[in-house]
């Protein structure tokens, strides 16, 4: 067999046992597909089979419809040959697609239940971070609450963008500039700027990163210098709340800022710079 058709039956080999065949049954399918109608010898033979077992192989194989019975004339003779390979794919992936669906109702009863369900995973890459907000952004049906800064802004944008072209309710508070916000204020969506700098406090506080799906589920962490990443992914329902509030209010103070900031400046200073959450009520001074 030349070394370019032995390198395109080992990536079959591979690529059927991805999708549910036994080691075996590859084997034989790839047998039948090298050199049908074949007996059970040639296929053993072709395929690298143990003799005892290549009748079981076919029987799964006929049994899974990857494989049918060929007639001879010689009525002893048993011939095989495989299905068409793009209607043996096909087939199975409309299975599965009905088993998944059919697991995905069956198993949804227990994602509220914390003894059942795991609702807590550490995130400690961007890389991580960043690709599972994508993933939450694609998912979303109905509303994403969202809080970053612009890198990790411009890796979302177009599934964002997206997002909003399907009609999925956005509220978005954007920590350092990015001209890509205009894109999502031109769809309606409720993308805010921060006013505040906060780039002082992020060696610190680092990047702040937060995407709630659906009021479902959430991704959220902080991303400090040199890439190190703290965050969870969760569907705990009070982590989940408590970052859509985050969200909401940092949305809420910048707007009402927007409104009437000069009389808050005046008692609380530039960019808020007189508020401490340590200090009880009244200890800032109007001034006179």
């Amino acid at each position: 067999m030349p070394v370019e058709v032995r390198a395109s039956m080992k990536d079959t080999y591979e690529a059927i046992m991805a999708i549910g065949f036994g080691d075996y049954e590859a084997r034989a399918y790839c047998a039948l597909l090298s050199c049908a109608p074949a007996n059970g010898y040639q296929i053993a033979r072709e395929g690298g089979i143990p003799r005892a077992k290549v009748y079981e192989c076919i029987e799964k194989l006929v049994a899974r419809g990857a494989a049918v019975r060929v007639e001879s004339m010689d009525k002893d003779v048993k011939l095989f040959a495989p299905t068409d390979p793009k209607a043996l794919v096909d087939g199975i992936e409309e299975n599965m697609s009905a088993a998944c669906g059919k697991a995905r109702e069956a198993l949804d009863r227990y994602r509220s239940d914390p003894g059942v369900v795991e609702v807590l995973w550490r995130v400690v890459s961007r890389r991580d971070l960043v690709a599972r907000g994508m993933k939450l952004t694609r998912e979303a049906r109905k509303a994403l609450h969202v809080a970053l800064w612009a890198e990790e802004f411009d890796a979302l944008l177009p599934d964002l963008v997206d997002a909003a072209e399907r009609g999925v309710k956005t509220a978005l508070i954007l920590y350092s500039p990015h001209k890509g916000i205009e894109k999502l204020e031109k769809l309606g969506v409720g993308a805010v700027r921060h006013g505040k700098s906060k780039t002082k406090l992020v060696p610190v506080m680092g990047r702040q990163f937060a995407l709630v799906a659906d009021m479902e589920r959430c991704i959220t962490g902080s991303i400090f210098p040199d890439d190190d990443v703290e965050g969870v992914f969760t569907l705990n329902r009070g982590l989940v709340t408590n970052v859509v509030d985050l969200v909401n209010h940092e949305i809420y103070l910048e707007r009402i800022m927007a409104e009437i900031g000069k009389p808050v400046w005046d008692v609380f200073g530039k960019d808020l710079g007189k508020l401490n959450p340590f200090d009880p009520p009244g200890k800032v001074k109007k001034k006179k």
